[in-house]
């Protein structure tokens, strides 16, 4: 720890104690983008309870110890859409925020975390054992729209790391592919509550590999979507929206720490939060300013849709969740 930086020990400590948090993501970000960041790993909390060791140049791993959590306006909201009996698949968990979440807050849940990359994979279920999580699954897979073996193209950004369809001029690695169908018929899901996925432009696919899963269950879903990531996939962010509406979902997005619908553009990104209709309609986001009311999504068509990839109306995508 004596490594580290004063500004990054006095940043992590604003960001966990601090009443205020208005302006901390974008210091955080400077700091990021103009200081040297020491080239060392940091064993640390995650949440106040949760071990996790940290790869400090890279950029999740730098948000987590920084500012307390990744995403932390996201991983709010995503805490406060678990129940203790939550079923969740973290689909591209990297290092297993969002696992570690799902498990200390759905302790009578199921957690299944799939991760691809051999380094993220290994970190992860390390950081299972060192939390004793008994309720978690972690698969290195990748997950796609059929079964079988894809190209990992590994980027100097770990996280970052995706699957690829052609040969790239950089260096990759086979991994193998699993449907989301086949994941929750195999491990006999009775239910799933919530699927995050964030698959650096794959989430089409992922989707489309898991159309009976969203038929049966209608798990809320936390997307990340990025326009030239899911074009290298022969998507758009506009196809697959039209797509989750044609199923029913109504979409949402964070600006800051509060939920608005999803009709306008500003940046080509953003983490959508796609609502199934039966969701209670009373349901709150809390957050560290007091929490905003959940807007009431419209009601659904009747019978529900299953429409053909594509088409509908244009979606314009709203502003990136960690801007303040």
């Amino acid at each position: 720890m004596s490594e580290l930086p004063i500004w990054m020990r006095l940043l992590r400590w604003y960001s966990l104690h601090a009443p205020f948090q208005h302006g901390v993501y974008r210091v955080a970000l400077w700091f990021y983008q103009h200081l040297p960041i020491p080239d060392v790993k940091v064993k640390t909390t995650l949440d106040r309870t949760l071990w996790i060791t940290l790869h400090l140049p890279v950029w999740v791993d730098y948000n987590i110890y920084t500012l307390g959590l990744y995403e932390a306006p996201l991983a709010r909201f995503f805490i406060r859409s678990l129940r203790p009996d939550s079923v969740v698949l973290d689909i591209g968990a990297y290092i297993g925020q969002y696992t570690l979440l799902a498990d200390k807050y759905a302790p009578r849940g199921q957690i299944i975390a799939l991760e691809p990359h051999p380094e993220s994979f290994a970190r992860l279920t390390a950081h299972l054992a060192r939390n004793n999580l008994a309720n978690a699954l972690a698969l290195q897979k990748a997950a796609g729209e059929r079964k079988g073996y894809g190209l990992l193209c590994l980027s100097d950004r770990i996280s970052d790391s995706q699957i690829v369809l052609q040969q790239p001029d950089k260096v990759t690695i086979k991994v193998e592919i699993a449907t989301l169908d086949e994941i929750s018929c195999e491990l006999r899901l009775q239910k799933v509550d919530l699927m995050k996925i964030d698959v650096e432009g794959a989430e089409g696919a992922v989707l489309r590999g898991a159309e009976r899963t969203l038929d049966r269950f209608r798990p809320l879903l936390i997307i990340e979507l990025h326009c030239s990531r899911e074009e290298n996939w022969g998507d758009s962010p506009e196809t697959i929206l039209t797509y989750l509406e044609q199923w029913g979902y109504s979409l949402y997005f964070l600006t800051g720490w509060r939920v608005r619908p999803l009709h306008h553009c500003s940046v080509d990104y953003a983490n959508v939060i796609a609502v199934p209709p039966h969701r209670d309609r009373s349901y709150a986001v809390e957050s560290s300013k007091g929490g905003t009311e959940w807007p009431h999504p419209p009601s659904p068509p009747s019978p529900w849709p299953k429409g053909p990839w594509g088409g509908g109306r244009k979606i314009l995508l709203g502003a990136e969740q960690g801007a303040e």
